[in-house]
């Protein structure tokens, strides 16, 4: 986002300047007033204007989401124990790990120097602090307890981050052994096949119909080795890009919904997801109908974005959250009524993050047994087919040893 130089007068009369980044003049207008500054002048700032974090990270951040969480809770142990803010962020900057991660420390510092709250200063970052951090920090400001909120901001944090890694390595671990496989049935269709092939030349006969076909599929290989492989890159840069639009995640997130074994494991992370960001939200003072926007936006499955879009219309509506809920057939029902039991009690926030344990244990067990169930098959799977080609290759061998006796 371009960064901007303003000038204006706020509430109480008094002239005040300082530099935002915002998606357009309008917008940066919008937020001003938003603030009870209204601007009487803004411009777009030159490059030698800008402060480190803009010139280094173009207004965003390359720092990855572990170095984010402890950026969070350092942050929040040097504000709660009475630091400044800048002071805080300085510190920061000092002990950083990375050259990003001081950039970006010093991007905030500046900006909040020049009288910008935090919310405003980590907005410049979107790569970093998504619209629930900033959510989340805003709220904190507000209500005087930023150092609360920074510490439930991590926990957060830690617990999306354990949820993305428990799902990531369900979904790599088959990809990984069968791709190992996958190479090591290649390489002896092409080195050890041949070596079976001349033996068997040698001593002439006729080929069963086995041994033919695998001697056939190392000779195609061996000759085509170069247009497979071009094809696999040309196919995976497809899927790569096709995936990346709007219209390719919504039918992976509705294939995999749909799959026995990974469809149930995505409904759960997502379930745990969605209800943990809610419960975060709602907890913290973000109105029902924005947190769900926000919700919106870091479930990160298509399926169940499409729902949470269709709640919100509803819930403007004057519905109850469990009641639009037990439409959809997207959310497991035991979520929804412990959610019905929350908006009963006047305790949303607390089943909402009851719900949340629940599934993200039960998404740790599935992910146990998956691994466990998947791999007795690939052994399987792979060990028969190692196995048929070395049978097959071995039947002229023990026809001529039947011919002989």
């Amino acid at each position: 986002m371009p960064e901007y130089k303003y000038e204006g007068v706020d509430r109480a009369g008094k002239r005040v300047k300082g530099q935002l980044n915002a998606a357009s003049e309008g917008d940066l207008r919008v937020l001003l007033r938003g603030q009870g500054v209204r601007p009487v002048r803004i411009s777009q700032a030159q490059l030698h204007q800008r402060d480190l974090g803009s010139i280094f990270s173009g207004g965003s951040s390359n720092i990855n989401p572990q170095e984010v969480v402890h950026f969070t809770r350092q942050l929040q142990v040097l504000i709660g124990s009475g630091v400044p803010l800048v002071q805080a962020l300085d510190i920061l900057a000092d002990q950083a790990s990375s050259a990003n991660l001081r950039n970006l420390c010093m991007g905030v510092k500046n900006r909040v120097s020049e009288g910008s709250f935090l919310w405003e200063a980590l907005s410049a970052f979107p790569k970093s602090f998504p619209r629930l951090y900033l959510a989340l920090v805003r709220a904190g400001e507000s209500s005087g307890a930023l150092d609360q909120m920074l510490r439930r901001l991590s926990a957060y944090l830690e617990d999306n981050d354990r949820l993305k890694k428990m799902l990531k390595s369900a979904m790599m671990y088959p990809a990984i052994v069968i791709s190992i496989g996958g190479l090591v049935i290649a390489a002896m269709l092409i080195f050890v096949i041949p070596k079976f092939e001349e033996l068997i030349k040698q001593n002439g006969g006729e080929l069963p119909g086995p041994t033919q076909f695998v001697i056939n599929m190392s000779h195609f290989l061996g000759q085509y080795w170069y247009m497979i492989i071009g094809g696999m890159i040309a196919v995976y840069v497809f899927l790569k890009r096709f995936l990346a639009t709007q219209e390719g995640r919504i039918m992976y997130d509705r294939l995999f919904f749909r799959m026995p074994l990974f469809g149930p494991l995505m409904q759960k992370g997502g379930t745990a997801r969605f209800t943990r960001t809610l419960a975060t939200l709602l907890s913290s003072g973000v109105s029902l109908l924005d947190a769900i926007d926000i919700c919106k936006q870091t479930i990160d499955n298509a399926v169940l974005e499409e729902a949470v879009g269709r709640v919100r219309a509803e819930i403007e509506q004057g519905k109850g959250l469990s009641a639009v809920f037990s439409k959809l057939d997207v959310f497991p029902k035991m979520a929804v009524q412990m959610m019905a039991v929350g908006e009963n009690t006047g305790q949303l926030d607390k089943m909402l993050e009851k719900v949340a344990d629940f599934y993200e244990a039960e998404v740790e067990a599935l992910v146990g047994g998956l691994t466990k169930l998947i791999e007795p098959f690939i052994l399987v799977f792979l060990g028969g087919t190692v196995g048929g080609m070395m049978i097959a290759m071995y039947l002229p061998i023990f026809k001529m040893g039947d011919s002989i006796k």
